[in-house]
């Protein structure tokens, strides 16, 4: 498999044309978004097993909308049996893509632990026991050095396993790779293009703080779609398909989404 590199530049590119995108079918894109952001918020709301059901679907879910951005780039009829994709094609390798997530996010919180010692513990405690966000301030503004070291070791480890199962879904759904293959390309493709992924997210960032400002959580609905849209062009420009190898443009009938 190609994994290209791309300059800085491309970062505001993957932001437009996920604009782009949405603006050919907006309604869609935006109500089939909303349905995916509440089946989650459901299945995390469940009692016990909702968040560990709602982390092992959540590849399931995104392949679906992925699907619906497939759609939106070669101009088929947007439906809605699109959304549910994920539960027709790889649906195993999919919810195992889940699985390892769980597994990352685990190992993570266990070297956090082990790095932190009794004082991470103790402030574990804390944010458990305190209702009141200044409380769990001050008690995070006052920990030791190895508090701090542990949680900068977990803001690390959250960061690798971000950048290796955001393109996992979408390389098992359309490229038919295996989980663990999917993992390593996806984590790979991301380093390798860390410069322009850092511009993008930097952008979204920006137009996160000024959607912010609107009332009744508007601007959620416009980022939702729009980080969807733009992570599959990012992902399209980044992972070509085997029979654009060859051409110079990948997607020639929608020079929209090209690298």
């Amino acid at each position: 498999m190609e994994i290209r590199k791309l300059n800085a530049v491309r970062g505001w590119t993957w932001v437009k044309q996920g604009y782009q995108l949405i603006m050919r079918n907006p309604l869609m894109s935006v109500t089939l978004a909303l349905i995916c952001a509440l089946f989650m918020f459901t299945a995390l709301s469940m009692p016990v097993l909702g968040p560990l059901l709602a982390i092992m679907l959540m590849p399931v879910v995104m392949a679906g909308y992925m699907r619906v951005c497939r759609a939106l780039e070669e101009e088929e009829a947007v439906e809605f049996k699109h959304l549910f994709e994920g539960f027709r094609k790889h649906t195993a390798h999919l919810a195992a893509l889940g699985g390892f997530l769980m597994l990352g996010m685990l190992l993570s919180s266990m070297a956090m632990v082990m790095v932190g010692g009794d004082d991470f513990r103790a402030l574990l405690e804390q944010v458990n026991a305190a209702n009141d966000p200044q409380i769990l301030m001050n008690a995070m503004s006052t920990a030791g050095s190895d508090v701090v070291f542990s949680l900068m070791v977990g803001f690390f480890l959250v960061c690798v396993l971000m950048l290796a199962f955001q393109y996992a879904p979408m390389l098992v759904f359309f490229n038919d790779l295996r989980p663990v293959d999917a993992v390593r390309a996806s984590l790979f493709g991301s380093l390798r293009n860390l410069i322009p992924y850092t511009v993008y997210n930097l952008i979204l960032q920006v137009i996160a703080l000024v959607l912010a400002i609107l009332p009744f959580g508007i601007g959620l609905i416009v980022l939702l779609p729009l980080g969807l849209t733009s992570l599959y062009v990012s992902y399209r420009n980044i992972f070509p398909f085997a029979h654009e190898l060859a051409a110079t443009d990948p997607v020639p009938h929608n020079p929209e989404v090209s690298p």
